[in-house]
């Protein structure tokens, strides 16, 4: 047995330990976020996160649980591997490349609008229903409904009127690529017949209350039109004005003609083409008929004027209410009617009417707003007057009472006909008959 040198063992017995493994993340790599579990002073374990820079600090944070440590080790090596946009880990089902879109989404609105605000805006004005139509394609369905329901011409033409402005203003969309800043846009570009004014407030209320009607039936489902046309009304939410607001914003009275002009009036029209106009006129100052109910009554005379019981009836296919009404024939109406016969409507009645309203410069309705005012003044009954006009009480009242004097109303309802001096004239103060009233049984 070979004798081992002294100095051998000793050598053996005292060799260095070997050198321990480093376990942190070297300070120079882009992603060396390491987790080193560590036992603190109280003898319990904690997971240590480290290998990260903040404002160019080392970093490190503690975690009771591993789980947490992880998630967060985790998060933090994403957001070094993107160049510094904040991360979350977050289970979802959609694609990188569908990731990827909705950061740009993100990046585009750069926090003026929160995503979901902009893709519900989106769908509302832009998703496509099944059927897609023009605009001007849509307004021609929809006033060719509105005149097999019956509406009046005029409402019809109104409204077609409002939607042909709007139109152009838009350049002819798809009807469900319209917005409400497209409607307000259209509307506060409105003015007034100089072209430079802002249009008054009723006007608005006119042209919002067509658009409205129009997108409201164009958002409703019909199989026959393959409706809806729209999933929503732009006009919804546009500003309203209250009927309050467009009243202060009118005139105080109604424009009436005083006695004087009326006699003139007639007294021209009774020599100008044979006196074509004034049976027309008669009914529109005396019995406070609205143009266009008197156009539906041609034709229907015998039937509808009555100088026996002295009362026109306005049937409710003939007024503008719907709602039928009778009109009391006065003296002075009979008179008119008795010393001009014929045709209710004369040909061309249009353009002479036209010419006649020009030259007397007649505004809107002049002569059945003094037919109503001067009718109040008279026989100083309200309800009466709107009974007669087919207005409600509250309205007579508002615009019509206290606008003439008594004897003005007298006068008015004077105004004869002088068939030998070719002229009308004021005829003789009357005594106030006694009007006979229903009683109470």
């Amino acid at each position: 047995m070979l004798a081992i040198p002294f100095e051998m063992n000793l050598n053996a017995g005292m060799s260095k330990p070997a050198k321990r493994t480093r376990t942190v993340a070297s300070k120079t790599a882009s992603t060396g976020i390491t987790i080193v579990p560590k036992v603190d002073a109280q003898g319990y374990i904690f997971y240590r996160v480290q290998g990260w820079q903040e404002n160019g600090k080392w970093q490190r944070r503690r975690f009771k649980e591993r789980r947490e440590a992880e998630t967060f080790a985790a998060a933090q090596r994403v957001q070094m591997e993107n160049k510094g946009r904040a991360q979350r880990m977050v289970l979802s089902p959609l694609t990188d490349e569908q990731h990827e879109e909705a950061l740009q989404a993100f990046d585009k609105l750069a926090g003026t609008y929160a995503l979901a605000d902009a893709v519900a805006f989106f769908l509302k004005h832009h998703r496509p229903p099944e059927f897609t139509i023009r605009l001007k394609d849509a307004t021609a369905l929809y006033l060719d409904e509105k005149e097999r329901d019956g509406l009046r011409p005029r409402t019809v033409h109104g409204i077609g009127w409002t939607l042909k402005l709007f139109n152009t203003a838009t350049d002819n969309p798809h009807v469900h690529e319209i917005t409400q800043q497209q409607a307000e846009a259209f509307l506060k570009g409105l003015r007034a017949k100089n072209g430079k004014d802002q249009a008054t407030r009723r006007s608005w209320e006119i042209h919002r209350g067509a658009l409205h009607g129009f997108f409201e039936w164009c958002a409703a489902s019909d199989a026959s039109t393959n409706r809806p046309f729209t999933f929503a009304n732009p006009v919804a939410a546009v500003r309203k004005f209250s009927s309050r607001q467009v009243r202060e914003e009118q005139d105080a009275k109604p424009a009436t003609t005083s006695p004087e002009d009326v006699r003139r009036m007639f007294s021209v029209l009774m020599r100008w083409r044979g006196g074509v106009l004034v049976r027309p006129f008669a009914f529109l100052y005396f019995a406070g008929i609205r143009p266009d109910e008197l156009k539906r009554m041609a034709g229907r005379e015998r039937e509808l004027v009555n100088l026996k019981t002295r009362t026109i009836t306005i049937p409710a296919n003939v007024s503008k209410t719907r709602h039928e009404r009778q009109v009391a024939i006065s003296d002075n109406l009979a008179a008119w009617l008795a010393a001009f016969p014929g045709d209710l409507i004369p040909t061309n009645f249009e353009a002479l009417n036209k010419k006649v309203r020009k030259h007397f410069g007649l505004t809107h309705d002049e002569a059945r707003h003094s037919f109503i005012s001067y009718h109040v003044a008279l026989h100083r009954s309200i309800g009466d007057a709107a009974l007669q006009a087919g207005n409600s009480e509250s309205i007579v009242k508002r615009h019509y009472l206290n606008t003439h004097t008594q004897d003005e109303g007298s006068a008015f309802f004077r105004t004869d006909p002088d068939l030998a001096a070719r002229k009308a004239i004021l005829g003789a103060q009357k005594a106030p008959t006694s009007r006979k009233h229903l009683k109470v049984v």
